[in-house]
């Protein structure tokens, strides 16, 4: 694994990072991901052990995420200019992440 492949896989965990804080973004599906490339890239035993522990890990999440108790509902309404924003932002994603993915993979 190169250091450039490396600091790549370094910054899609931070973002995962960032993700775990931020409302609407999977942030421990994105660490998983930056985790299975590593892991990918790595093709060491230890990498395996630590992926297997981080979907372990993850797992476990969602399922005491899924057992707790939900909150009252709340009364919210999202606006039209919200969901545009949001559509915008999605189409961007893609758009960026198909570079990188063109760029990383070659």
């Amino acid at each position: 694994m190169g250091t450039w492949q490396l600091l790549l896989v370094g910054l899609v965990m931070v973002l995962g990072l960032l993700g775990v804080v931020t409302p609407g973004v999977p942030g421990p599906l994105i660490v998983w991901a930056g985790t299975l490339w590593w892991t990918m890239a790595e093709l060491s035993a230890v990498a395996w052990a630590v992926l297997a522990g981080g979907t372990g890990l993850l797992l476990l999440d969602q399922a005491v995420v899924r057992l707790r108790p939900l909150p009252p509902p709340r009364r919210t309404t999202t606006t039209v200019a919200e969901e545009a924003w949001a559509t915008t932002l999605s189409a961007c994603l893609v758009v960026v992440g198909s570079w990188v993915a063109a760029v990383v993979l070659g």
